[in-house]
């Protein structure tokens, strides 16, 4: 929404910056649930992304994909992702909108997660010191 408002308010505004922080937080988030896979897990998985249909990721989906495979992740085919063993476990119980590995970590009772998991009131601060 912000990159929307930014645009209405001028259409040649740079967003550039927006581009930087949509592709650093992606692959930030992505960086923690590998992290959290292998610590749970213990070997690598094939992750899947849920991406919202909206101006950023329409925008900068190719930069995001470049960036992922510039620091060494496999882009793949979602059907061959799905053949890992990691998508036939079910969890004890999935809060709507949380990760599977989010969901693993919760039954641990190992971790301290943030809930929801994904949500742009962990990024307003990060966002508002930018500028964006």
């Amino acid at each position: 929404m912000r990159l929307i408002r930014r645009l209405k308010q001028d259409p040649d505004a740079d967003i550039s910056r927006f581009r930087e922080f949509y592709i650093n937080h992606i692959f930030e988030r992505a960086q923690y649930y590998n992290t959290l896979s292998l610590q749970i897990n213990h070997r690598q998985i094939k992750h899947t992304a849920l991406l919202h249909f909206n101006l950023t990721s329409a925008l900068f989906l190719n930069d995001l994909i470049e960036k992922f495979q510039k620091e060494g992740w496999i882009i793949d085919d979602y059907s061959k992702a799905m053949k890992d063993r990691i998508y036939a476990e079910q969890p004890i119980a999935m809060p709507a909108e949380q990760s599977l590995i989010w969901m693993q970590a919760k039954q641990t009772g190992e971790f301290e997660l943030r809930y929801p998991g994904e949500d742009s009131v962990f990024e307003k601060e990060k966002m508002d010191k930018l500028g964006l």
